[in-house]
């Protein structure tokens, strides 16, 4: 018997994006691309494909799709398509509502080409528990899919461990969930297999992914990448996606690389992994790598020239920084956001810039932290809270007032140096005195030099130098470091670049010549 379709898709397939409990749904121009790309279209009616977090059926909706398609060219009968979508498609979800919403939507499609329900093989189970899913390991032609993104801390104490324990790519630091998805699905794929995910782009440069991309690497089965930077995919998700397409039988010394300008697909270069780190992967084209490379290898590393510093960390701002506090004589007043106003010492203050927002050296400073240290041989130690008590004793009032809130911080955990301390101990002492000043986030190099040596600050970083800071940063506000960071930096929304301290590490720094400094191209 002979079928043909009598409909589009059903209607829910137009949803763009919905995030739940760390669920991305797809848009399906995203998995028509992804679909494409691991060659999913002609005689696959014999083929076994799988989603092993399918959710609602976004990426099995449109496969079932395609592979009734591929049946009715192919003149397979009735019961031969009905045989072929039982035993050919797959899909597992650790959430009960997922699983029967999937398999209603595909019987949806089916029902429009006249088929009646069919036995499904799309199974409520944890993907990630090993024990139950080894059974499909090495039998699958396809792997598809949208991995949730949640960190595996946030999972129950259990699940998390055994993740870590059964997942080799997840066992060091606080990793994602959709890392351990890769190595899945290595394992789910026959040995001619191919897969295809949306993830985030974070497992290019993360410590975490490090064992995923020399695995990659190693095996030489990467064919593809779609980088979308900071371009938004979902709508609902603000998150920095790529596409992964992977070939078993590539076995190749490269991979294609494109970037995503939204639903514009534009081909780069094609990327020796030679030229590539798996350290850190920094993608673009041979030419900028090239660049990248000379940039790198010139001169002497920032971070071997210099001491690049994070600033004070509270993990409690609202109740330690005050912006334009009130201060007459030896006395502050200051104003908690729920309106309550208390008045401290004055000499407990220390004027702190809050880098993040900096612009320029010249932009009023009106900051202030309420510093509860003393120096020591040198070094800044917490007050004793008895001392204190004795020697600000309005402070102290105030910091019993707000107890309960710093108790809070760091999930609950105790302070190790005293309930009233600072959240890290990091930028204590190496906040101080001249210094170059820079946002973790900006669109463009806006290094500063601070001069005034009585600041400490926060929200950003400093670049400690022993020469002459106008010249260093001549050299860090260059077309060069726009250049670099542009291609090493991590991306963020709206076409912010990161300038943390592990990307502007490795920037070569050249002792110029003077007419060649005085010839820097500045932004």
């Amino acid at each position: 018997m002979r079928i043909e379709k009598v409909n589009n898709l059903p209607s829910y397939m137009n949803v763009t994006s919905k995030k739940i409990n760390g669920v991305v749904y797809t848009p399906k121009w995203i998995v028509d691309l992804i679909l494409d790309n691991i060659e999913y279209k002609n005689n696959i009616y014999d083929k076994k494909i799988i989603d092993p977090s399918c959710g609602e059926g976004n990426f099995l909706v449109v496969a079932v799709e395609r592979f009734l398609k591929d049946c009715i060219e192919n003149n397979l009968s009735l019961d031969e398509i009905k045989k072929a979508l039982h035993n050919n498609i797959f899909g597992f979800d650790i959430d009960k509502n997922s699983i029967i919403k999937c398999k209603t939507y595909l019987n949806d499609v089916i029902q429009k080409y006249g088929i009646d329900k069919i036995e499904w093989n799309i199974i409520q189970m944890d993907s990630l528990d090993k024990n139950n899913v080894k059974q499909y390991f090495n039998i699958f032609d396809y792997v598809i899919g949208n991995p949730p993104y949640i960190r595996i801390q946030h999972l129950g104490k259990d699940r998390r461990e055994r993740i870590q324990r059964d997942w080799s790519f997840c066992r060091s630091g606080s990793t994602d969930m959709y890392i351990s998805f890769f190595e899945l699905g290595f394992n789910l794929l026959n040995e001619t297999g191919k897969l295809g995910y949306i993830t985030p782009n974070t497992y290019f440069k993360t410590e975490t992914a490090k064992a995923l991309r020399y695995y990659l690497m190693e095996k030489k089965i990467i064919k593809k990448i779609i980088d979308f930077n900071h371009h938004q995919v979902f709508d609902d998700a603000t998150t920095y996606s790529a596409i992964t397409i992977l070939d078993k039988s590539w076995r190749q010394n490269k991979f294609y690389y494109y970037k995503g300008y939204d639903k514009y697909i534009k081909y780069v270069d094609e990327i020796e992994l030679s030229n590539i780190d798996y350290n850190k992967w920094t993608i673009a084209s041979n030419t900028d790598l090239k660049r990248i490379k000379e940039i790198e290898t010139r001169g002497i590393p920032l971070g071997k020239l210099t001491k690049i510093h994070v600033g004070i960390t509270t993990l409690a701002d609202d109740f330690y920084i005050f912006k334009d506090p009130i201060i007459e004589n030896d006395k502050a007043t200051i104003k908690l956001k729920d309106g309550r106003v208390f008045t401290i010492e004055k000499d407990i203050l220390k004027p702190i810039i809050k880098v993040s927002i900096l612009k320029s050296s010249n932009d009023e400073q009106n900051r202030w932290i309420i510093f509860p240290y003393k120096k020591i041989n040198g070094k800044y130690t917490i007050i004793p809270e008895g001392e204190l008590k004795d020697l600000y004793p309005y402070t102290y009032k105030y910091f019993l007032a707000i107890k309960d809130r710093l108790l809070l911080r760091d999930k609950g955990k105790k302070n190790p140096v005293a309930w009233y301390a600072f959240g890290r101990s990091q930028g204590l002492d190496n906040t101080w005195g001249k210094k170059i000043l820079v946002s973790p986030l900006s669109l463009y190099p806006n290094f500063i030099v601070w001069e005034k040596e009585e600041y400490t600050f926060y929200a950003g970083y400093c670049i400690k130098f022993d020469g002459d800071l106008q010249w260093l940063s001549k050299q860090l506000n260059s077309e060069d470091m726009e250049f670099y960071i542009k291609h090493v930096g991590r991306d963020y929304q709206n076409g912010y670049k990161s300038y943390a301290k592990s990307f502007i590490y490795n920037f070569g720094i050249v002792e110029y010549k003077n007419e060649e400094y005085d010839n820097l191209t500045l932004f």
